[in-house]
């Protein structure tokens, strides 16, 4: 500002000014409203409503950190004024600095608390840091205050869909839709969140239609592709997926979703060429944003590229200073090489900072197996378990660290012949024998197996995994074959015993819910490396096709096997019980039992269907 005023303004002047000032942001005349703001700004340096318009001007010049700091110096000139918190809120939104926005549109609320604009916006903060009950709550209290305001009806709709509650969004969007014909704006998020909740019912196609149609009354709709990307991935058209996301990521660069589920399909697709280059282009535009070396960091760590990872993982760290990510990243990689005491500063540094971060204990109870202190690793990850009881990665490092430690709780634990059972299915109905009935599931199976390559973050290696939850997706064939497994896992549980100390038992309720389910599909040399369900209780796996060098009882190609965890703690005989796959059989397990397959040589394929079972 350097703009000198001949004289004081009168009061009259001022707000004729600040009047004009908001009409050149509303008409984009950038120009000529910094002039007039100026104007008034040199006069009375701290004059509230001018501050707050300047603060608008930058915003809509993109400029959100001059922005924030005009709506600070507005607030420090008259801190009771709703409308200038709610306004540095709206900037630290579009920073995603979300914590900070929240504590913005409280203060606003507090000032005014029928600020039903701040509601909405603070629900919408509340939602980016996945506290979605608290904004379903915050929403529902203002559409009481207006109980027909569309923006209102729109932002719970995402949180419903969110709390994986699509019916109950899709009710509230149908009639929304009809009131909003007027509003080609309005209209098309409507459809886009209806989109959404369609794709989370798996009525893919309606998802598709519904999505298109938003995007017909608004071109540039925010979100618009990156859900496309999704539908069309669950429809199987990879490559128009892949251009979706590309478009998504044209119109918003950080939208760091978009590029991870990009990346994920660029490597399940083999074009290697092309996976990570989205983070490195992104880089080169905003090399301060740590989130960006932090999300290629872990990429990189999941492919075993530990001096890529490294490299960016400490890229990330000053960046993210107060993010506990990058040093753990570090931490797991300086284990995984071998460097322990690096690996446990490392560890060291995320504890001091988030002590009650429970994934963080399980990660420093590996590194201890890793190195050698079965002692210090129980420790750890008790306290993880203390932290959250039923973690099923904390449980499956104590279980390690009793077994290490000769500690006899351990058979107690994970009992591999009383928890480790196997049934064999009836027919579904239609069937008089479950070879056929897998026959027509396998040839079935073949359209949902279109990827080239596997999941980079799960365990299949040397094959595929379909994308979408089977169960509940009006699939006849898997439909039949969840009414069997409905019944094995009822006997199941029927058959626990009454224990209320342990993992498992405790959980003992005979209503349960399926938390995920999927097929696997094996090719020749494939094999699932040794892991567990974090998200399960009761985990599977249903054969439905088996290569025939199963039946080598000497090598066990094929076979699952128990007790052998991913990783070397110096365990003789780690394996504690291998079954050969039969078709028509199912295995159910605890969640947090280390398992795997042995490695197959052979032309013909291995196809599962597994899923993870909780109780109600």
């Amino acid at each position: 500002m350097n703009q000198m005023a001949e004289q004081s303004l009168t009061p009259v002047q001022t707000q004729t000014l600040l009047k004009q000032a908001a009409e050149h942001v509303r008409a984009r005349l950038f120009v000529a409203a910094e002039a007039t703001l100026e104007r008034v700004l040199v006069d009375q340096p701290e004059n509230a409503v001018g501050l707050q318009l300047f603060g608008a001007l930058r915003r809509a010049e993109g400029r959100a950190l001059e922005a924030e700091q005009f709506y600070r110096r507005a607030i420090t000139a008259e801190p009771k004024l709703p409308q200038a918190h709610y306004n540095l809120g709206t900037s630290l939104y579009t920073l995603r600095r979300y914590d900070e926005a929240v504590a913005s549109f409280r203060q606003a609320l507090r000032l005014k608390p029928n600020f039903v604009e701040a509601s909405l916006n603070l629900a919408l903060a509340l939602q980016s840091l996945r506290q979605l009950d608290e904004a379903e709550k915050v929403l529902r209290g203002a559409m009481r205050l207006q109980p027909s305001w569309l923006p209102l009806k729109q932002a719970l709709s995402g949180v419903l869909n969110d709390l994986d509650r699509p019916k109950e969004a899709e009710a509230l969007l149908r009639p929304a839709i009809g009131a909003a014909a007027r509003d080609p704006r309005q209209a098309a998020e409507l459809i886009h969140n209806l989109g959404v909740s369609l794709k989370l019912q798996q009525r893919h196609p309606e998802a598709l239609d519904a999505l298109s149609r938003a995007q017909q009354l608004a071109p540039d709709l925010r979100l618009a592709d990156y859900n496309r990307g999704n539908v069309l991935q669950h429809l199987g058209r990879m490559d128009e997926a892949v251009e979706a996301y590309r478009v998504a990521i044209a119109r918003d660069p950080l939208d760091l979703t978009a590029h991870r589920d990009l990346n994920q399909l660029l490597y399940r697709l083999q074009r290697d060429d092309e996976f990570l280059r989205s983070y490195d282009e992104l880089g080169m535009l905003y090399p301060e944003i740590g989130y960006i070396w932090l999300n290629k960091a872990n990429f990189l760590l999941q492919l075993g590229d530990y001096a890529a990872a490294r490299e960016n993982f400490e890229r990330a760290a000053p960046l993210l200073p107060d993010h506990v990510m990058p040093h753990d990243g570090l931490a797991v990689i300086h284990a995984r090489t071998g460097d322990f005491g690096a690996a446990i500063r490392e560890h060291e540094t995320v504890l001091k900072m988030e002590p009650e971060n429970g994934h963080a204990w399980v990660n420093f109870a590996e590194t201890l197996l890793r190195g050698g202190d079965a002692s210090k690793a129980l420790s750890a990850a008790e306290r993880a378990m203390g932290i959250s009881p039923d973690n099923q990665h904390a449980l499956a490092m104590w279980g390690l660290a009793l077994r290490a430690s000769g500690d006899a709780r351990e058979e107690w634990l994970n009992d591999y012949e009383n928890f480790v059972q196997v049934f064999e299915l009836a027919p579904p109905d239609g069937y008089s024998d479950m070879s056929s009935f897998n026959r027509d599931l396998n040839a079935w199976l073949d359209r949902l197996h279109s990827d080239k390559r596997e999941f980079l973050d799960q365990s299949l290696r040397g094959g595929t995994q379909t994308v979408e939850d089977l169960f509940g997706a009006g699939h006849d064939l898997v439909e039949g074959l969840r009414a069997q497994i409905d019944s094995a896992i009822t006997a199941y549980i029927a058959r626990m015993r009454e224990d209320g100390e342990h993992p498992l038992l405790r959980r003992r309720h005979p209503v349960f819910r399926y938390a995920g389910s999927w097929s696997s599909r094996l090719h020749d040399c494939g094999f699932h490396t040794n892991h567990v369900h974090p998200k399960g209780w009761i985990s599977s796996a249903y054969y439905i096709a088996v290569p025939e060098t199963i039946e080598d009882q000497q090598e066990k190609q094929g076979w699952i096997k128990f007790g052998e965890p991913s990783f070397d703690v110096g365990i003789t005989e780690p394996v504690r019980r291998a079954i050969k796959p039969v078709p028509g059989t199912l295995l159910l397990f605890p969640s947090y039992m280390w398992h795997g397959t042995v490695p197959f040589h052979a032309p013909a394929s291995r196809t599962t269907i597994a899923f993870d079972a909780v109780p109600k």
